[in-house]
């Protein structure tokens, strides 16, 4: 699929701030999955600003605005081209021979490599309940435990914006069976960490009508978050919609957690705040 992303957000003050510091990780890169034929960052009032590649390999652009202001607004424009994924492995439940057991999972190689994809935060730790039925799946190969944890997590939170905050934690989600894709992204890391399994965050975003989506017309979209699981090789799987990612995802960066790569994070001098966000998604081809 070709994309086109519009994505706008930003903050409206309650009265003009003196100056504000922000980070941005908005712009999606190039991989095996998606190609960027054009990308664009801007931002009002103009602002000072600078762009690295941070730990997880995400772009960020840093930028300062140190003027008074009554709004901040940040718009990222880009066009990608995704490309579908043959392999149905999940459907057919297939293990293929370059998996990992999991003693070799648990061996010092992999512990050493992939420790940040094993430690669990407080957004990601699972509720003992998750846990201990994580940990009867064991009996079947990383790659179809995995996908089972998927399954489990789907099946006891309903999808619910607003049952939960940007800030709550896994085991929060789960106690109360409802909440967003950063919910059903957190709660089924942490459970897939718990067993040994590397898991992470991976933000982005999803056209909503997925790999049908009408050519040319244009819809609300949001930014969406899945994780990717390591079984020898990293397996991309979305957990609210259950089914392996596919040409209608577009991938911005991953990390341990939603805090690796929220989309805007930053620090103001001023009163009261109102963020805003919309996003804008049209399939050209």
């Amino acid at each position: 699929m070709r994309l086109s992303i519009d994505h706008v957000t930003g903050f409206r003050y309650a009265s003009p701030v003196r100056a504000s510091y922000n980070e941005a990780r908005m712009t999606p890169v190039s991989s095996p999955s998606q190609v960027v034929w054009t990308s664009r960052l801007m931002i009002t009032p103009a602002a000072w600003r600078t762009t690295y590649t941070d730990y997880w390999g995400t772009p960020v652009t840093c930028f300062e605005v140190h003027e008074p202001h009554d709004r901040l607004e940040i718009e990222s424009r880009a066009l990608i081209e995704t490309r579908p994924l043959q392999d149905d492995w999940d459907v057919q439940r297939r293990v293929p021979a370059s998996d990992l057991s999991w003693a070799e999972l648990r061996g010092g190689d992999v512990l050493d490599a992939m420790s940040e994809y094993l430690v669990n935060s407080e957004r990601t730790t699972p509720h003992e309940e998750l846990a201990e039925l994580a940990a009867g799946l064991t009996d079947r190969p990383p790659r179809l435990a995995a996908l089972d944890v998927c399954d489990l997590v789907h099946d006891h939170l309903a999808y619910e914006v607003g049952a939960t905050g940007v800030t709550s934690t896994a085991a929060e989600a789960w106690e109360g069976g409802r909440g967003v894709c950063q919910d059903f992204s957190h709660v089924t890391c942490g459970a897939l960490r718990q067993l040994g399994i590397p898991a992470r965050y991976v933000s982005g975003y999803l056209h909503p009508a997925g790999p049908d989506a009408i050519r040319g017309d244009a819809v609300e979209g949001e930014s969406h978050s899945w994780l990717e699981f390591w079984c020898g090789s990293w397996q991309a799987y979305d957990p609210t919609a259950m089914h392996r990612v596919n040409e209608a995802y577009v991938r911005i960066g991953h990390g341990r957690d939603y805090s690796d790569v929220s989309p805007l994070r930053g620090t103001y001098a001023g009163g009261d705040s109102e963020m805003f966000v919309r996003v804008t998604i049209t399939a050209l081809s």
